[in-house]
């Protein structure tokens, strides 16, 4: 099974990520910010990294794609369906150039899109929902100093450009929208696990 998280910074996809791994023993696919070499200076100066960061990212992430066809079960800690997320935000905060947007959008489109194998590629895709104040609430508590220092507008409309990604994808891929505004994690992780279970009973022991 093919499992991805989607939800803005703060949601808690590296949480519940590794949940689900601890009771199905699925691998992990970590965001690839470890070895960003673009990561700190994005946040210091957005408008002069901002194409380099996201080209990269979408590299990492397809990278990621293709070992991961090697394994049958897999957990995508976010994925290469967020990237024009990013790409779109900073395009609303005037950090990317129309040239840059169009340029990405036309490869994202025509390229990416068209390879995923629409729902092949994910067997389930779980939106962990919230508000952009718990969001930064969470953000802060986790203290990168990158982020930290980021406005709170980046905040609301990366947040808001998610609800806009899953409109206009929702009928693409399956997805679970799950409240994440609240802190408890067994409600969620039941909610999760029923749908996983639902999907391929044989999971369950």
């Amino acid at each position: 099974m093919r499992i991805a998280l989607f939800g803005t910074v703060g949601a808690g996809k590296s949480t519940i990520s590794e949940e689900i791994s601890k009771i199905l023993k699925y691998r992990i696919f970590p965001e690839p910010i470890d070895n960003n070499p673009y990561f700190d200076d994005y946040y210091k100066d957005m408008e002069a990294n901002v194409f380099k960061m996201q080209i990269f990212m979408l590299t990492a992430r397809s990278k990621q794609l293709l070992e991961a066809k090697k394994l049958e079960n897999v957990i995508f800690d976010r994925t290469i369906l967020e990237d024009p997320i990013f790409v779109a935000v900073n395009h609303d905060l005037k950090t990317m150039s129309d040239i840059d947007y169009k340029t990405y959008n036309d490869f994202y489109e025509n390229v990416i899109i068209p390879n995923l194998g629409n729902r092949s590629e994910f067997d389930l895709v779980i939106y962990l929902k919230l508000s952009t104040d718990k969001a930064i609430e969470r953000i802060r508590e986790r203290g990168r100093v990158q982020e930290l220092e980021t406005p709170r507008e980046y905040w609301e409309v990366l947040n808001n450009r998610y609800d806009d990604y899953y409109e206009k994808r929702k009928s693409m891929f399956n997805f679970l929208v799950i409240d994440a505004e609240h802190d408890d994690l067994n409600k969620k992780m039941e909610i999760i696990m029923n749908k996983i279970y639902s999907m391929n009973p044989s999971l369950k022991k």
